[in-house]
């Protein structure tokens, strides 16, 4: 997913990165429901790769 914020400007990665955050804040409700266990995994698998995903951003944004 990151070869995409390449070609984003530093206004665009903002917006994702706050985008980013409302569906990890999602995804940390979601966990708490009663889903079997292979949704639950998945739900955390996507929270994990968000999470990566928001700190790599958070980096490239601080750093232009």
């Amino acid at each position: 997913m990151r070869k995409i914020y390449e070609y984003m400007s530093k206004e665009e990665k903002v917006t994702a990165l706050e985008l980013l955050r409302v569906d990890i804040t999602k995804l940390e409700q979601e966990i708490n429901n009663d889903y079997p266990r292979v949704v639950k995994d998945a739900i955390t698998e996507t929270l994990n790769k968000y999470q990566t995903e928001e700190e790599w951003l958070k980096n490239e944004v601080e750093v232009k």
